[in-house]
């Protein structure tokens, strides 16, 4: 039997409060494909609705932190938060990219402990 996973790591252009002065002025990036992957949301709850699967979905941009990188990759952090000190950057690890996965992650290892394949589907524009 298959488990379909639903994932958007790219759905929105929001910024945590505490780190909002960062990206004063860049709305215009933030608001562009830059800053997230329009229509993504309304395509990852299609398909999560199609393939009866719970959607995991990030509205955090990726400007902010890249949900779709790997830890270490150099673009994990854009330039604007790349600024931020290692102490900042692994909270934000915490909080943001690691409690994504984790969601991801323990989807996963549900479907493989009822036998099941997985297919992950990303969404992106």
């Amino acid at each position: 039997m298959d488990t379909f996973i639903i994932t958007c790591e790219h759905g929105g252009d929001r910024i945590p409060p505490p780190y909002r002065l960062l990206f004063r002025g860049k709305r215009p990036l933030l608001d562009s494909h830059r800053g997230y992957d329009p229509g993504s949301l309304i395509m990852v709850d299609a398909l999560a609705g199609e393939f009866a699967a719970p959607p995991v979905a990030s509205t955090v941009s990726r400007l902010f932190i890249d949900l779709n990188r790997s830890i270490g990759h150099p673009q994990l952090f854009s330039a604007v938060t790349r600024v931020l000190s290692d102490q900042i950057r692994a909270q934000i690890i915490e909080q943001q990219y690691r409690s994504y996965r984790i969601q991801v992650e323990r989807l996963v290892t549900q479907a493989v402990a009822r036998g099941h394949h997985v297919i992950h589907i990303s969404s992106h524009s």
